[in-house]
């Protein structure tokens, strides 16, 4: 036995369970991240996207839920206990992102925190039409992209001060805002059609636009 192996089995001092899955585990299987996930049980590695969106096991913890963690962990790696509550943090914080979403005039706006491709191929789509900006708004954009361009070469330079990650990420919202006004949706698309609030594998949000319900579902 390894001393990653070792390590592994300090997630838990139940011996059966430790027994158990030293038995259960095929040899070629005996990796230490599986006997951890199996002494686990049910927890939600910190490395789910979930867990990320809130901003880690800590954030989680803190927030009342319950941790697990091996003896030799750095607080990079360790689960999350209690899925229930981490579903309900995960789902209190994406109501912000939904709720401006449901300003946009969907007919309905769901919360998915986890959501398959096959599940989004169930429903049929309609598309934003292409709206050009206006002079003034291209102007701006023109000059945003610029600004983003100069500031991101002298921060990877290291040749600005603290505030230049603050600035940068401003500039970056309002190129994205003024990008965001070439798509719009028709009226007739918005009285039919609806959005689900998602998270990314990388634990961002994400938000899937123009989607149909198929037929007989409620909604």
């Amino acid at each position: 036995m390894t001393f990653d192996q070792l390590s592994a089995f300090t997630i838990s001092d139940d011996h059966e369970a430790q027994e158990r899955v030293w038995n259960e585990l095929p040899t070629w299987n005996r990796y230490a991240s599986n006997i951890r996930s199996a002494l686990a049980g049910e927890g939600v590695r910190a490395s789910d996207k979930r867990l990320k969106f809130l901003g880690g096991l800590d954030a989680y913890e803190a927030a009342g839920g319950t941790v697990k963690r091996d003896l030799f962990d750095d607080k990079e790696g360790g689960f999350a206990v209690d899925v229930v509550k981490l579903d309900a943090l995960v789902a209190a914080k994406l109501e912000s992102a939904a709720k401006a979403v449901k300003a946009e005039g969907w007919k309905w706006v769901e919360i998915m925190p986890d959501v398959s491709y096959d599940t989004f191929q169930t429903y049929g789509r309609r598309y934003p039409e292409q709206v050009p900006l206006s002079e003034a708004e291209q102007a701006e954009l023109d000059q945003l992209t610029a600004e983003y361009d100069e500031l991101a070469e002298l921060i990877e330079a290291e040749a600005v001060d603290e505030g230049a990650d603050a600035k940068i990420e401003e500039i970056d919202k309002r190129i994205t805002a003024l990008q965001d006004r070439t798509e719009v949706y028709a009226p007739e698309v918005l009285e039919i059609s609806g959005a689900i609030v998602t998270l990314t594998n990388y634990g961002d949000v994400r938000i899937e636009r123009g989607l149909v319900l198929p037929r007989g579902w409620p909604g």
